[in-house]
């Protein structure tokens, strides 16, 4: 694969006709749309070829909290049948998704899985995937071979467009984009959907983007007011239970919880507020060695492996990362292939991509109710080296930049007078 964009026009070449840009988007986008929609009703359980029915259990979540809220009842109360889902998103989310209460369910998850791949080929795309047939036999082989998107396609997540929403704010098509849309306030729009994307923001700072960063809080804070005025006693609720961490289902000490607090939990066989607070304390310093340790990679023009650290970070940071909320892994693994890297970072990468994909702690570990409590040190190895592995690697970038920056700082100057 080329470290270069494949197909995207720069100063002195003709742009794309409007015919062939269409034709490419067709390219680019139909294949792996049409692949989704055939393995759709297999990724998830009791999911139906034909009739075609995919178990989209997420997206249900979604239209039912949308009626609800529409009927004048309380979305954090909403739960779905049989799964007996809860919504558990800020309140500006059900907003943004009302239209979801408009017609027959089988169109939105259509519509909905559309969505997904769109996001799921843009952020291919910023991350420097070379272009046309290319991308769409790219984006196929992301489809089947990487869990978090597979199933974030499967239950009808949201995460891989919070992600393709942060991915157009730090890496722009186009430099005229900006001119007519304020860069950061699509970040600020992912971060009032879901909290863990204002890692950004901390990031956006240290690279010296601070109107980039004053736009997405400004787009945080006005979105979640819009969420406020519309529905003010639910945005009390999440901002003094749910913003915590609270889903009203399985704990951080599940094994599909693959943040470092879910690691904490889990060795110690399960938790309470000390740990709780060490685990995230831990998390936290994790994240922002991660946010400066980034800021360096983008300096050096690694611009792509640096958007890629940050967004990992934001998944080890969570108290709660489900495996499929780590899409994070696909600019991750584009990064491996297209930046320039020292060998030893990619091969950790790598490998922290390999682990991800194959998702292992529930591939092969018996999980749920008290299972995790009675590991074996086989099956905590298992469980917990995912995150191990992305916060080791974390580090050692920390240490690697501290070492650098030693080397770049001359040595004081011999005193005067004293011995040679």
């Amino acid at each position: 694969m080329s470290a270069e964009p494949a197909a995207r026009p720069t100063a002195g070449e003709p742009v794309p006709s409007g015919r062939r840009r269409v034709a490419r988007a067709a390219v680019e986008f139909l294949p792996p749309f049409v692949v989704a929609l055939l393995i759709l009703p297999f990724v998830i359980a009791y999911g139906h070829l034909w009739p075609w029915k995919p178990s989209t259990i997420d997206l249900q979540v979604y239209v039912y909290a949308v009626k609800d809220m529409l009927a004048g009842k309380d979305i954090f109360a909403t739960t779905t049948p049989f799964w007996n889902l809860y919504f558990i998103y800020p309140p500006i989310a059900a907003v943004l998704m009302t239209p979801l209460a408009f017609g027959p369910y089988t169109m939105w998850q259509v519509l909905w899985t559309a969505g997904l791949v769109w996001a799921q080929q843009s952020v291919l795309r910023r991350c420097r995937a070379p272009r046309g047939w290319k991308l769409g036999l790219i984006g196929i082989a992301v489809l089947v071979a990487m869990e978090p998107i597979r199933t974030t396609l499967g239950y009808g997540q949201v995460n891989t467009i919070l992600m393709a929403f942060v991915v157009a704010d730090m890496l722009p098509d186009r430099a005229t984009r900006w001119k007519r849309f304020p860069q950061g306030v699509l970040t600020g729009l992912a971060a009032s959907i879901k909290l863990t994307p204002a890692l950004f923001v901390v990031f956006d700072f240290l690279i010296g983007k601070k109107k980039t960063a004053l736009w997405a809080i400004a787009g945080f804070v006005g979105f979640t007011a819009i969420g406020a005025i519309f529905l003010p006693h639910q945005t009390l609720s999440f901002w003094t239970g749910l913003a915590g961490g609270d889903t009203r289902t399985a704990g951080p000490i599940y094994a599909g919880n693959q943040s470092l607090l879910g690691v904490f939990f889990r060795l110690a066989g399960g938790g309470g507020t000390k740990l709780t607070l060490i685990g995230l304390g831990f998390a936290g310093i994790v994240a922002l060695i991660g946010a400066i340790v980034a800021s360096t990679w983008w300096r050096s023009g690694q611009k792509v492996f640096a958007v890629a650290i940050v967004g990992m970070c934001t998944c080890l940071a969570s108290p709660l990362s489900w495996t499929h909320h780590y899409v994070w892994v696909l600019p991750l693994a584009m990064a491996v292939m297209v930046d320039r890297l020292p060998r030893w970072v990619r091969i950790w990468a790598g490998a922290w991509v390999l682990w991800i994909c194959a998702c292992l702690p529930l591939a092969a570990l018996p999980y749920g109710g008290s299972f995790e409590r009675n590991y074996t040190a086989f099956q905590q190895v298992v469980a917990n080296l995912g995150p191990v592995m992305g916060a080791g690697l974390v580090i050692a970038l920390g240490i690697r930049m501290v070492l650098r920056s030693m080397d770049r700082v001359p040595a004081p100057p011999t005193p005067v007078g004293s011995a040679a």
